[in-house]
């Protein structure tokens, strides 16, 4: 059963799943995923976010078990992508939450910065065209932190530093069994981080009271004292709000990783992130094809079963600091933020057919 081993998804390339259906049938073990190979690309395109306004573009990563994947969203970034340049990307992502905020509430040090006013909230930050906050690339786009107002020291709780951080427009009418369909969201990621960065790709709702979240991974740079950090993000959890997780990630990530046999990682390299919500409320959570959390939610506010529901919005955070988590509510020399930069290669969310 997929909910009480390990397992590792089989590469699909270029879209066609690879063979091995019969061992998956017999309900052995997936076979361990070979190295993926990015470098060829079919020409994109966006999708309009139902089965019906399919996208052309790649299957998923690694076949971790969703039947007859169809393509409805594909966010490909960079020059050679379906998201070119700051134009397209305006069309399909906004700059702050769907509550109106550009820091989760007041909670995250960095605010969204806006690249232009056009696209800017009252009163939020625009971007300096001499310290853009996102950067497009042959095969990628690149979020930057950026100090605000000239600040040379920034602090969480001045939100006085700036983030590339998006969030997309289009939305899932729900999720789950609400859905009526399974729901595979795939993003390829890596980063180079400062000390207090904050670093999420997770989904919620237009209505949120502890859940329903899933965190698809967070990780941030705390300084749990005596040489206990985490500034370059090698450790990092995933997991529900308003549902159950299977894996224990609370007391120690390291440990719990370790428990799904990884124990080490290297967030300056290329990983894919997976998340299989299944329209029987279960859902899987796998980085570079290894199951990392698993259990069930509802996609109702709070996630109780029965309750109202919710839509589900798709967030990516590349942010710094947080006024309520206090290994991460620290003082940095703006300077600190140079060279530092979360790379975005893609997001897809495909549904079963």
């Amino acid at each position: 059963s997929p909910h009480h081993s390990p397992l590792l998804g089989r590469r699909r390339v270029l879209g066609l799943a690879a063979a091995g259906a019969g061992a998956a049938a017999l309900g052995l073990p997936r076979a361990a995923a070979a190295t993926p190979n990015f470098s060829r690309r079919p020409r994109p395109t966006l999708g309009g976010g139902t089965i019906d306004r399919a996208a052309s573009g790649p299957g998923p990563a690694y076949d971790i078990g969703l039947d007859n994947p169809v393509l409805v969203k594909n966010w490909d970034f960079g020059h050679a992508g379906t998201l070119t340049g700051i134009s397209s990307l305006n069309q399909e992502f906004q700059y702050h939450d769907q509550f109106g905020t550009i820091g989760n509430g007041t909670n995250y040090g960095a605010v969204m910065v806006a690249p232009d006013a056009a696209n800017a909230l009252p009163g939020q930050p625009i971007q300096d065209p001499n310290r853009p906050v996102r950067t497009f690339h042959p095969y990628s786009m690149r979020t930057h932190l950026v100090p605000l107002n000239g600040a040379t020291t920034v602090t969480p709780t001045q939100h006085n530093a700036g983030s590339g951080s998006f969030q997309a427009k289009w939305t899932a009418a729900n999720g789950g069994s609400l859905l009526g369909r399974d729901l595979l969201w795939e993003t390829r990621v890596r980063y180079v981080t400062p000390p207090y960065f904050w670093f999420a790709i997770w989904t919620c709702g237009n209505i949120w009271q502890r859940g329903a979240e899933i965190d698809v991974v967070e990780s941030f740079g705390y300084d749990n004292g005596g040489g206990n950090t985490n500034y370059d993000g090698r450790f990092w959890h995933s997991g529900v709000v308003g549902g159950t997780n299977s894996v224990y990630y609370h007391a120690n990530w390291g440990a719990a990783m370790a428990s799904r046999g990884i124990t080490s990682f290297d967030g300056t390299q290329y990983h894919v992130w997976q998340c299989l919500y299944r329209a029987d409320d279960t859902y899987e959570i796998f980085v570079d094809g290894i199951l990392v959390q698993w259990g069930t939610i509802h996609w109702t506010v709070g996630g109780v079963q029965g309750a109202q529901p919710i839509n589900m919005s798709f967030i990516f955070d590349g942010g710094w600091g947080h006024t309520k988590v206090a290994s991460v509510n620290h003082s940095l020399p703006a300077s600190a933020l140079q060279g530092t930069y979360y790379e975005w290669d893609y997001s897809r969310i495909y549904l079963s057919a």
